[in-house]
């Protein structure tokens, strides 16, 4: 009889898990934001908030890092097999997206038009191997140095650092939805 081997998901309490997934959330949604600001800055020469939502962060990076993590964590060890379904995956999910905000709000937070193999703007083929290359390389390498780095603080401090930067997050998608965050390189 084999010895079934956990998956990192079945290896953790929920309450691990999901303090560890508002952890990955957060990490990933600022880092995104800092992606955007930096390639903007480069490519514009000026500084502009980018996203929906006011605060650091573009919550469409934390959510495909999570959705990514829950998918296909199993894909650690498979590199090939993560980045061709964070490329599946990541297309999906950015012309749903872009589609939803276009449609419901009539906003545009990214247009690629200009692109080679674009479809109506929403994605493009430079895009999607990004999504594959960033998915990879979350899957197989970031989240665990991530999981380890969040695990060695104390149940306290998680529960702080979460409950905090929930709090500041829910404030900040009610001003985004009463107020949205539009103008000159925030939508097209």
């Amino acid at each position: 009889m084999k010895k079934q081997i956990k998956t990192p998901l079945q290896q953790k309490t929920i309450k691990e898990l999901i303090s560890l997934l508002i952890f990955y959330f957060f990490v990933v949604s600022a880092s995104g934001y800092l992606w955007e600001v930096i390639l903007f800055c480069i490519e514009e020469h000026k500084f502009v908030n980018r996203g929906f939502l006011y605060g650091p962060w573009l919550p469409i990076y934390g959510c495909g890092a999570v959705f990514f993590y829950l998918l296909f964590s199993k894909l650690k060890r498979r590199p090939a097999a993560a980045f061709l379904s964070a490329f599946l995956i990541g297309t999906g999910l950015e012309l749903a997206i872009g589609w939803l905000l276009d449609c419901v709000w009539e906003l545009r937070y990214w247009d690629y038009t200009d692109s080679i193999l674009n479809f109506h703007g929403y994605i493009c083929l430079l895009s999607s191997l990004g999504f594959g290359v960033a998915g990879m390389l979350w899957i197989c390498v970031l989240s665990g140095i991530l999981e380890k780095f969040w695990f060695k603080q104390s149940v306290r401090l998680r529960r702080i650092i979460n409950t905090i930067l929930i709090l500041v997050f829910v404030v900040d998608c009610i001003a985004a939805l009463i107020f949205p965050n539009t103008g000159k390189g925030i939508t097209y």
